[in-house]
């Protein structure tokens, strides 16, 4: 078993639920689900739909240019958010709203975010989490997880884990892969 600590949001604060997730993919696909879950309880607070606004507005993107929203919410958290890892030996997922006040996060933290400032905004795109394995030497094992949009049939990634890397490039060749629809 994995520890886990979900830092979830609530009126006046936050708080914190401790877990423990199952080895293997089952411990994975519960990861995403309780990701899932703080995307769509992230993109219905007031402080994520701010920040989102205020991103693509700093960004000077006019209104209606879905690629150029995007774009600057990617920005926003690829130069934005401080990637943080995890507590050792513990996974940690963080609401949108406290990774926001903490302007720091992991990858799973990062992805959340993303998804969260997208939905806040109502940007007609499909999303999804996609988990990876990039440890050759633990080919079974994933290892990261990133946003993809899915605009006009083109999948388009969100992985802000350098800043060096564009909106759309991602990982050249995971040993594994799991989409996961949000």
């Amino acid at each position: 078993m994995v520890e886990v600590a979900c830092v979830y949001e609530r009126i006046g604060g936050f708080r914190v639920s401790r877990g423990s997730l199952p080895p293997g993919d089952r411990g994975v696909k519960r990861t995403l689900a309780m990701m899932r879950r703080l995307v769509h309880e992230g993109s219905r607070q007031v402080e994520v739909r701010e920040a989102a606004i205020d991103a693509v507005r700093r960004a000077g993107v006019r209104p209606h240019d879905t690629v150029g929203e995007l774009n600057a919410l990617y920005r926003f958290v690829r130069d934005g958010i401080r990637f943080t890892g995890d507590i050792a030996g513990v996974e940690t997922l963080q609401g949108p709203r406290y990774t926001l006040h903490l302007g720091a996060g992991d990858c799973d933290d990062r992805a959340v975010l993303l998804g969260s400032l997208a939905r806040s905004i109502g940007l007609p795109v499909d999303l999804k989490f996609r988990a990876i394995g990039t440890d050759r030497r633990r080919p079974g094992r994933f290892s990261h997880v990133y946003t993809v949009a899915r605009l006009r049939g083109r999948e388009i990634a969100l992985d802000p884990t350098y800043r060096e890397t564009p909106m759309g490039r991602q990982y050249a060749r995971p040993s594994r892969v799991m989409d996961f629809a949000l």
